[in-house]
């Protein structure tokens, strides 16, 4: 999850996106995530709520746990790999491209296919647990970050857009 992309002041924008997506094709919604991702971005600092993020490393692999607060809505990064999704704690409505909107609720454990971005709204807290490859064993975040994240759609490469098909969450 991405956690400078928090507000408890878009949900309206997400509820009438969660009621209308019936109508919406998996390219319009990510177009959608994204308008309300820069709501979210050009929303002053009071209406923006910090997320605890805790990293850990293993031989090969790095996990990030965040721990979201209920009421709060986020977005997610767009991550390049496929990777293991931990929910421990808590529940959501999410919309992704991928499978249109959804509630999840822990426990659950899912993989995650590439290139897929999705948007919550925390109805109980939250913790969110990501497991990905980290093949050079580097604990530099931000080099984890140039590895695992692309930075926004139009970094993908043409073509390579592997995230529409069926999915657990």
């Amino acid at each position: 999850m991405n956690n400078q992309l928090i507000s408890t002041k878009c949900v309206d924008t997400f509820t009438t996106l969660e009621a209308g997506l019936n109508e919406l094709t998996p390219k319009m919604i990510r177009e959608s995530i994204n308008d309300i991702e820069k709501l979210m971005l050009a929303a002053p600092a009071a209406d923006k709520v910090a997320i605890e993020t805790i990293h850990n490393f293993a031989d090969n692999v790095y996990t990030r746990t965040v721990f979201m607060k209920a009421g709060s809505l986020i977005t997610g990064k767009i991550h390049k790999l496929e990777h293991v999704v931990i929910i421990g704690q808590g529940s959501a409505s999410v919309i992704s491209e991928e499978f249109g909107a959804k509630v999840i609720q822990a426990p659950m454990v899912f993989v995650s296919r590439p290139v897929v971005k999705r948007m919550l709204f925390v109805h109980e807290d939250m913790v969110w647990t990501t497991v990905h490859q980290n093949p050079t064993n580097t604990r530099d975040l931000d080099e984890l970050e140039k590895l695992l994240i692309l930075p926004d759609y139009e970094q993908l490469p043409q073509g390579d857009d592997k995230c529409h098909g069926s999915q657990q969450a």
